[in-house]
């Protein structure tokens, strides 16, 4: 069975508008808070997991940090798969130890379960 969702591990530059409609959505329903919506420094300096659904919506995020945390992971509600929250991990995961990165560390947020997956 096919997944009803892509992967994507991109730079901030190539998924700004789609990373911040998702992070926006999660703030509004009170997964994230307004301060981690709003771009930082470190947006630019990590590297980023988006999920996409079948109508090319962004539908879950998270970003890894040059230190090697995971951060910033938000999986709208009705989109929670598990499958989505655990490809978000794996493609971050797997983009560290592809780059070297330090262990990496999955830093939790308020909110319900919520891992996902990103594909190169």
């Amino acid at each position: 069975m096919s997944n009803p969702f892509t992967m994507h591990c991109i730079a901030w530059q190539s998924g700004a508008p789609l990373l911040q409609e998702v992070r926006a959505a999660a703030c509004g329903i009170g997964l994230m808070n307004q301060s981690e919506v709003l771009p930082d420094d470190m947006d630019e300096r990590s590297r980023h997991a988006l999920a996409l659904g079948t109508n090319g919506r962004g539908i879950g995020c998270a970003r890894i940090t040059p230190e090697g945390r995971i951060e910033r992971m938000a999986v709208l509600p009705h989109e929670q798969r598990t499958q989505i929250e655990a490809a978000l991990i794996e493609v971050l995961n797997d983009y560290a130890h592809e780059n070297k990165r330090a262990k990496t560390t999955v830093v939790k947020t308020k909110r319900k379960s919520q891992l996902s997956r990103i594909g190169a």
